[in-house]
């Protein structure tokens, strides 16, 4: 065999050895007359190259294990130079290997194959050693082919290429894996569809689009072959998606598809398919919409699994239809009788990418979009191969457009957290919201209720426990019937909750106790902000009463509570206004941060006047610890601010110190105190600018807070008055 002009002198077993001597003009034959293969004696001192290739062929590096010189798909090139004329080795002769073709693999040097170098490269050279040889190491890539080699050897003295000696070579690599012969469904996406878990976090390559209103989400299955090894990298699977027609979708939860049924009959080797009793037309099948037979992938009729485009529905033939025959006609098989699972439907809210094409380790990925709207629909999917030899059936009757947990897990909100004792139809509207902030339809509410102490709690009818279902937007109704709520008696607690990963997300409804006043109060911790209502046990305001706040557990600085309106004795107390309302505002300063997390807890209990109603306030903060130090502690130096002038523009910088070293600090307004237009911007690397462009007479206590890149975060009260012109 001849390769380049060179001859191929023997092929034993998994011996492949090329020997080859090339005279002057860089190694294309000699001069005048003679043959090609001869030195020429008006040049002398050419080069001659000699070629020993370890092994003819090697397995594709499907599972891309790491190189070594005993590794299968690893062989190793002997070359030895010398010179043509004295036939003695060449030293430090400069020798390169490259590829001349595709790229079915690469090269690595004996140095970079001993010191364990991952990345293979598309041409390595080496300088011969002592005996005029070298070694280069040829790695078999993850997919098949011919690797076609072109070895140079140039003298090195003086860079010249002349006189150099040039071999073509190639190594076969070749693919053992077998066609599909089996395809599985997996990955994050699905195992969480798989338990009903409808709340999971984005993966890698995955999106939500809110301009679009969408999420888009990995859909993964493995293709294996007869032996459960991966297939050929490059096998193209297709993709298909049904999620219409439904019914009972968002109302009653996640829906069914309408055309279904456990008892069809497709017919082995054909393009016909029936099912006794069936009205396909009737419940709004049509041409071009999909068959799928969801046949149990280890049941006898395994082989009918898969998916078809319906040609024909027969007039007068109600259970019966055809599939188009440019398609593969269904599979052939033991007639297991009327007893195929099926689904007819088409995608029409979602869509999936239809091809894609398996990895090194078998592996096809999609995309499966769908909208926000849509979320907690059911859908089927099917993966098959080209030919139809296999295919998967993803249908798990449940949810499949799911929503994302993210980091604020699911959300779930309620119009009001009181209803009056013995109350008649009270509404509570109900929401739930995905980490994204996106509505959750078909999403399931529980509620139950606490003691009763004798009275009757009745929720949408269904007693005093059940479950209710979000609809389109992703709320729904509560409405609530109370009987025989004693006087005296206390309240009864009402709670809603929904199932989020760890601990699920609850709202409490609190049913006023019958005969007193009640004290109610909505607490934001993060705005600093608490709104009292002082109500009759039938839900009626109680204007013109005092309000005050006793025992307060402050850890750090002083609560400085607000009330408005303000009792007559100053802002320190206040009366409730002809709705039974009062507002307060509070400072809290969290302490700096230490190298170990600090819980804190703030506590105090607000009281009416007569004593009769109380509300206990708590709110707790988890300070992050800073690990050991390594930077100097985050610190706002700035502690006190200058005077505004009412409707003057405003402005004044404020100050950090410490923090790590050469980084952005962050600065934000947490709390304005009610100075609407009040404003912070980064300025510089450590400080900040606080700006109103037209202040309100009045005194306001602002928190802010400023981060470095590091992780510190810290957060001070600051009072600016803004004084009459």
């Amino acid at each position: 065999m001849i390769i380049s002009g060179i001859t191929h002198y023997s092929r034993l077993a998994a011996l492949f050895v090329i020997a080859f001597a090339l005279t002057a003009c860089g190694g294309g034959g000699g001069g005048g007359d003679g043959g090609g293969f001869l030195p020429d004696p008006d040049t002398p001192n050419n080069l001659a190259l000699s070629l020993t290739i370890e092994k003819e062929s090697v397995p594709a590096n499907v599972a891309q294990r790491p190189a070594e010189a005993d590794s299968p798909h690893v062989a190793q090139i002997a070359i030895e130079v010398s010179d043509s004329g004295t036939g003695l080795p060449v030293v430090g002769a400069e020798v390169s290997v490259s590829f001349t073709g595709t790229r079915v693999g690469g090269l690595l040097s004996e140095e970079d194959l001993a010191g364990g170098v991952d990345e293979t490269l598309s041409s390595v050279s080496v300088q011969t050693g002592a005996n005029g040889d070298a070694r280069i190491f040829f790695v078999a890539g993850t997919v098949d082919g011919e690797a076609s080699l072109r070895v140079r050897a140039e003298r090195s003295a003086d860079g010249s290429t002349a006189g150099g000696a040039e071999v073509a070579a190639s190594i076969l690599v070749v693919n053992t894996a077998g066609p599909a012969a089996a395809l599985e469904f997996t990955g994050p996406f699905i195992e969480a569809i798989r338990t009903n878990r409808v709340e999971v976090g984005l993966a890698p390559d995955e999106t939500v689009d809110f301009q679009n209103g969408t999420y888009s989400r990995v859909v993964s299955v493995t293709a294996t072959d007869a032996n459960g090894n991966p297939v050929a990298t490059n096998t193209p699977i297709l993709f298909r998606l049904i999620d219409a027609p439904l019914d009972g979708y968002p109302e009653s939860g996640p829906g069914s598809f309408v055309i279904k049924g456990s008892n069809g009959n497709p017919l082995e080797g054909n393009f016909s398919f029936e099912a006794a009793g069936a009205r396909f037309a009737a419940l709004g099948a049509r041409v071009g919409d999909r068959l799928a037979l969801d046949a149990d992938p280890d049941g006898r009729s395994f082989f009918h699994a898969g998916i078809r485009t319906i040609s024909e529905l027969p007039e007068g033939e109600p259970g019966s239809l055809l599939i188009r025959t440019d398609e593969e006609p269904f599979r052939v098989g033991e007639d297991q009788g009327a007893n195929v699972p099926y689904v007819i439907g088409r995608a029409r809210v979602g869509n999936i990418q239809s091809l894609a094409f398996t990895d090194a380790n078998g592996t096809a990925s999609t995309l499966l979009t769908y909208p926000f709207s849509n979320v907690g629909r059911t859908a089927l999917l099917v993966a098959q191969t080209e030919d139809f030899s296999v295919s998967r059936v993803f249908n798990p009757g449940g949810p499949v457009y799911l929503g994302s947990l993210e980091e604020e897990g699911l959300t779930l909100t309620a119009s009001t957290r009181t209803l009056t004792s013995n109350v008649t139809n009270g509404v509570v509207s109900l929401c739930v919201r995905d980490g994204n902030q996106v509505p959750l339809p078909a999403q399931s509410i529980q509620f139950s209720v606490g003691d009763t102490f004798g009275a009757s709690v009745d929720v949408n009818g269904q007693g005093s426990s059940g479950a209710l279902v979000t609809g389109a937007g992703g709320c729904t109704s509560a409405v609530v019937n109370v009987r025989d709520q004693l006087p005296g008696s206390d309240e009864i607690t009402l709670l809603f909750s929904v199932q989020s990963l760890g601990e699920p997300s609850e709202v409490e409804v609190t049913i006023l106790a019958s005969g007193s006043g009640n004290l109610i109060g909505n607490l934001n911790c993060s705005s600093r902000t608490l709104g009292l209502v002082y109500l009759t046990d039938s839900g009626e305001p109680i204007p013109n009463a005092l309000l005050s706040a006793s025992d307060f557990t402050w850890p750090s600085g002083s609560p400085n509570f607000i009330f408005t309106p303000a009792s007559d004795g100053g802002s320190s107390a206040g009366v409730t206004d002809s709705n039974g309302a009062v507002a307060v505002r509070y400072s809290i300063t969290l302490p700096q941060p230490e190298e170990n997390d600090q819980t804190i807890e703030y506590t105090a209990t607000f009281e009416t006047g007569s004593g009769d109603a109380q509300f206990d306030f708590r709110c707790g903060f988890t300070v992050a610890g800073t690990g050991p130090a390594t930077d100097p502690q985050l610190v706002i130096q700035t502690s006190t601010l200058p005077d505004a002038t009412d409707g003057s523009a405003y402005s004044t910088l404020l100050e950090s110190s410490g923090g790590e070293s050469g980084s952005q600090k962050n600065w934000t307004l947490v709390f304005n105190d009610g100075a609407v237009g009040l404003s912070v911007s980064n300025s510089g690397t450590s400080g900040a600018l606080l700006s109103w462009a037209s202040p309100v007479t009045g005194s306001y206590d602002i928190v802010v807070e400023v981060s470095d890149q590091g992780g510190q975060v810290v957060s001070k009260t600051l009072n600016l008055e803004v004084v009459d012109p």
